[in-house]
C-alpha cells in the first residue's frame, strides 16, 4: 500500500492536537474517517504509531519518526499552494497583534497594504507587550503576530523579520558625560522602562545583575512614546530600539550612550497560526517581511545616528 497526503495530514494533526477527535474537526472529517487514514499508514509503514493504552493520542516511537517526515511534506506542499493562492484569500476579521516598536515604525504601512492586497479583510489590531502577544497567539487568540522572542508551536510558524538593536538613551541636558558607561555608573540614574514581564525589562534587569549590581529606581511606563519622551525630556534613561528615535537623535534631543557590555539585540519576528484556513496568513507573513526589510526597523542604525556620534 502506498502512503497518501491525506493518511500523512491525518496523522500530523492527531499528533499536533493530541487526539483523533480533534484532528478531525480541523480536517473537517469524522472521527472514523481519521481512524481508517492512520490505520492505512500503519499497515503501509508496517508498525503502530499510536499508543493504544493512553488518554491522549501519543505518537510511539515509529509515529514520532513519521510525523517528522510528515511535517516536511505537508510544508512543502503548503508552500507550493500558497505560490498560486489567490492574493485576496485572507477576508473576514484578522486578529494582527503587533509590538510597539514595529506599530510605530510600519503599522500605517501595512495597514495600506492590507487594504490594497486583501480588499475583504477587517483587521483588529492589538498593540501590546511581546510576551503578552506571545501568550495570545499560542492560545490561538491572535491569527498573525509580530513580536520579539515568540514561543515554537507545531501550530505557529515563525519566520524572523529583523534584530532590533538596542541603546541607552539620555537627554544631553543630564550631561552624562562621554562613556562608555558600565552598570554600575548608571545605577543612580531614574531608568524608564516597560513594566515586568516584557522584553526590555528583563533585558535591563539582567543587564545589571550581569555586573552584580542592582539600579536605584526603576520606573515603568507601557508606551514607547512616552517612554521616548520622557527620557527626551531628561525624566530618567531609558533602553529603546533604535529604529523608533530617528529623529530625536538626528536633533540632538536625544544621545546614545556607550555602554560596556553592549545590550544584544531583540529578535523581531512574525508568527501565524498554521490551523487557519487557506494561505492568506502565509501572504500577509511574506507582506510583512518585505516592509521590515526597507523600513526603518532594519534600516536605521547606532553606528549611523547622529553623524555616527554616541
Amino acid at each position: 500500500m502506498r502512503i497518501s497526503l491525506a493518511q500523512l495530514e491525518a496523522l500530523l494533526w492527531v499528533v499536533r492536537l493530541g487526539s483523533f477527535r480533534s484532528a478531525a474537526t480541523r480536517l473537517n472529517l469524522t472521527q472514523p474517517a481519521i481512524s481508517v487514514r492512520v490505520r492505512e499508514l500503519e499497515a503501509a509503514v508496517g508498525g503502530k504509531l499510536f499508543l493504544r493504552d493512553s488518554y491522549r493520542a501519543k505518537p510511539t516511537p515509529l509515529g514520532r519518526d513519521i510525523a517528522a517526515h510528515a511535517e516536511q511534506v505537508i510544508a512543502a506542499c503548503e508552500e507550493l499552494e500558497g505560490r498560486f493562492a489567490a492574493g485576496d484569500e485572507l477576508r473576514g476579521p484578522v486578529r494582527i497583534g503587533v509590538a510597539d516598536t514595529f506599530a510605530m515604525t510600519c503599522l500605517p504601512e501595512l495597514m495600506r497594504h492590507i487594504e490594497k492586497r486583501f480588499p475583504k479583510v477587517r483587521a483588529e489590531i492589538r498593540v501590546d507587550f511581546s510576551v503578552l502577544l506571545n501568550q495570545s497567539l499560542q492560545a490561538g487568540d491572535l491569527d498573525i503576530a509580530i513580536l520579539t522572542a515568540p514561543t515554537p508551536n507545531p501550530l505557529v510558524t515563525v519566520e524572523p523579520l529583523v534584530a532590533l538593536e538596542l541603546c541607552w538613551v539620555a537627554s544631553p541636558r543630564l550631561a552624562l558625560g562621554k562613556g562608555p558607561f558600565l552598570p554600575a555608573d548608571l545605577t543612580d540614574l531614574p531608568i524608564i522602562t516597560n513594566p515586568n514581564p516584557s522584553n526590555l525589562y528583563t533585558s535591563i534587569t539582567g543587564w545589571f545583575a550581569a555586573a552584580a549590581v542592582q539600579p536605584v529606581r526603576i520606573n515603568t511606563c507601557n508606551s514607547l512614546v512616552i517612554m521616548t519622551r520622557l527620557a527626551r525630556e531628561g525624566a530618567g534613561i531609558s533602553l529603546l530600539p533604535i529604529a523608533i528615535l530617528r529623529s530625536e537623535i538626528r536633533s540632538g534631543k536625544l544621545r546614545v550612550l556607550k555602554v560596556m557590555p553592549k545590550i544584544p539585540a531583540h529578535m523581531l519576528a512574525v508568527g501565524y497560526r498554521r490551523d487557519a484556513p487557506g494561505h492568506g496568513l502565509r501572504a500577509l507573513s511574506q507582506m510583512i517581511q518585505e516592509l521590515a526589510s526597507r523600513s526603518d526597523l532594519a534600516l536605521f542604525k547606532a553606528s549611523r545616528s547622529a553623524g555616527g556620534k554616541a
